[in-house]
């Protein structure tokens, strides 16, 4: 069960990973009272009939998570899209690759939370089997974009504590700037 956008946009992320994703592109931008998320990837993407029913709880093709009997993040994401009066983009063709997509009122009452956009963005920056990850984030007029294989190059392996640690200071800064008044 997803119970912010930040477990959303990793389930995304990781969805890109398994569909061998070798670049993924994720923005994040809350600006004019709009909250919107996208998320792009170069990997094997879907056939038509796939993208009709990939937004189906109960429909999985039991590659990604074998053993799994229904796939849920592009069905929340649709939700999500649906109970805001927002709007949901799933587009994808096979060989090319996908986008998904929400854009929605910040403030709307059936918008989930966040949750924790340093812990979000340091797990979707540390997903194993993609090798180029960017996250374009904006807010309140300002941005940042972080690159993983510009962290690989300051931070070097960023599995390994040091790295992580030092990782989560460097976006944990990049955010109170965005939202600093």
């Amino acid at each position: 069960m997803h119970f912010t956008l930040g477990e959303l946009l990793l389930d995304l992320v990781q969805n890109a990973a398994n569909a061998g994703a070798i670049s993924v592109r994720v923005s994040v931008r809350e600006r004019n009272g709009r909250f919107a998320m996208t998320v792009s990837d170069d990997g094997a993407g879907m056939p038509a009939q796939i993208v009709q029913r990939a937004t189906d709880p109960f429909y999985t093709d039991g590659r990604a998570h074998p053993g799994r009997e229904v796939g849920l993040g592009l069905a929340f994401l649709r939700q999500t899209a649906e109970a805001t009066d927002g709007s949901f983009r799933l587009q994808s063709q096979p060989g090319e690759g996908t986008t998904v997509g929400l854009d929605c009122p910040a403030n709307h009452v059936d918008l989930p939370p966040f949750g924790d956009p340093v812990g979000s963005f340091v797990a979707v920056l540390c997903t194993e089997g993609v090798g180029e990850i960017e996250i374009a984030r904006e807010a309140r007029e300002r941005s940042y974009t972080v690159r993983r294989s510009e962290l690989n190059e300051v931070l070097g392996d960023l599995s390994s504590v040091e790295a992580r640690g030092l990782l989560c200071e460097y976006v944990r800064s990049q955010e109170e700037e965005i939202w600093r008044r």
